[in-house]
Formats: C-alpha cells, sequence, structure tokens
C-alpha cells in the first residue's frame, strides 16, 4: 500500500469515527508508527486533521443546538441499545431522573411497556407525556419552556429539583471531547445537570458514539464525575488506557 493510499484511508477512518490513533492505524494497516505520524502530519498540513495525544481528529467544530424533531430521527439503533441497557440497571422502588434527550425518551418508551415499580422525575415534555399512560409514579419539573428541545429549565425547575433524591439518574449531553470533558450548546441547560451530581446516588451518561471528540460552547464537567457512561462507542487500547486513568467507568451497550 502506498503513502497515497494510507491516505486515504486514514481519511475515510476519520469521517466515520472522527478520531484515530496512531496505534489503531499502525496495527490495521501493519506499518510502523513512525510512517503513521508522518501521514497524519502530511494530513494535518492539509487542512484535513488536527493532532490530539495519540492520535489525530477531524478539525473541530463547535457543536451547536439541534432542534428536537432533527434529534429523535438520528442514530435511532444505538439510542435504542443504550435505552435498553439503562433499563437493566433499574430495580424495584428506584427513584429516577431522566434528564431531556432523545435517549432519554428511548428509556421512556420501555418504560411504558415495564411493569417495574417506579418513580420518575423528568425535565422533558415529551418524557412527561409518554410515561403519563405508563404505570411509573410521575413528576414533571416545572418552568420555562426551551422550545427547541422540548425540555422545561429555569429557576423553577431548579428550585422543584433541590427536592428530590434519586437512586439513579440519566443524563444525556450533545458533546464529549477528547479529554472525556461533557458539553452542553447552552448554558441554561447546565444548572440542572449539575445539581444532579448531588442528588443521585448513582448518575450515568447516555450517549451514542456519534457524540464523543466534539465539542459544545459550555463545560458541564468531565465524564469521570458520572458513575459511568452508557454508549455504543468501541473504544481502542489506547482510549481504554485513558478512560481508565481518568478513572471513567464504560458500560457497553
Amino acid at each position: 500500500m502506498t503513502q497515497n493510499d494510507r491516505l486515504e484511508v486514514v481519511k475515510d477512518v476519520l469521517r466515520k469515527q472522527r478520531y484515530v490513533s496512531v496505534e489503531q492505524l499502525s496495527q490495521s494497516l501493519n506499518v510502523s508508527s513512525m510512517s503513521i505520524r508522518r501521514d497524519l502530519k502530511q494530513l494535518c498540513d492539509l487542512g484535513f486533521a488536527e493532532r490530539c495525544h495519540g492520535g489525530a481528529r477531524l478539525p473541530q467544530n463547535t457543536v451547536a443546538e439541534v432542534d428536537y424533531d432533527e434529534k429523535k430521527v438520528s442514530f435511532i439503533e444505538q439510542k435504542q441499545r443504550i435505552a435498553a441497557k439503562a433499563v437493566s440497571l433499574l430495580k424495584p422502588d428506584d427513584t429516577v431522573y431522566l434528564d431531556s434527550g432523545t435517549t432519554t425518551g428511548e428509556i421512556a418508551k420501555l418504560l411504558c411497556s415495564s411493569s417495574i415499580r417506579l418513580s420518575v422525575v423528568t425535565n422533558d415534555l415529551h418524557v412527561a407525556i409518554l410515561l403519563s399512560s405508563s404505570s411509573v409514579d410521575l413528576t414533571i419539573l416545572g418552568g420555562t419552556v426551551h422550545k427547541r428541545t422540548k425540555s422545561v429549565l429555569g429557576h423553577g425547575a431548579e428550585r422543584l429539583l433541590s427536592e428530590f433524591r434519586f437512586t439513579k439518574s440519566f443524563v444525556g449531553a450533545p458533546s464529549i471531547n477528547y479529554n472525556f470533558d461533557v458539553f452542553s450548546p447552552t448554558y441554561d441547560k447546565i444548572p440542572l445537570k449539575r445539581m444532579l451530581f448531588d442528588l443521585s446516588s448513582q448518575i450515568y451518561l447516555v450517549a451514542d458514539e456519534h457524540k464523543f471528540y466534539a465539542q459544545s460552547l459550555c463545560l458541564i464537567e468531565s465524564a469521570s464525575r458520572f458513575t459511568g457512561i452508557i454508549t455504543t462507542k468501541v473504544f481502542d487500547e489506547e482510549e481504554e488506557r485513558k478512560l481508565e486513568e481518568l478513572g471513567i467507568s464504560v458500560i457497553q451497550a
């Protein structure tokens, strides 16, 4: 395989994964790490990639807010797998918080057909509508409606949320960067999400593989603060080492 052939392979992997490691490429292409580093340097010089720890990534753009109707049809199969794994963690009489988002919406759909005894609190209008016909005890937070995401935010929601304590919370996020920090595109969502760390015995981040290696405007927290990340993403050896160093638990969906 010529260098030009390798460059095309690397570009294709970047387009699919957003990130590649030197170790991954060296093994899959059966060439030395030094050759891979030269390939990555050339791609970076051409503007196709940018270097980061252990490899390269697509040039990192800021992830903007996406309308609910657009998000709900994206990556459905992955979200359903994550939802199934999340529901498998629940036990009778759990008190559960479901954050706003389409992945937590898939969790709600599964709870509608479940007979498990639960108390659920949410700030998501769609989740609340789904669960209003289920057997769970349901509370929806009051406050200002964020119309693009169909979620309830603001001081009213925060005051009511502070009255609850949860055995398990499931939180979504639009993006997780290369340092495994979790981001939101707008600040108004952050206070509710941050409060959950003090209110929850266990708090899980639910994120499909497409949420990784991108960044939004506002930092929520490091993924290490979560009990675990429930995800469809399969990490390579170098990523697994970094996750272990940061103390981040991954629950494969």
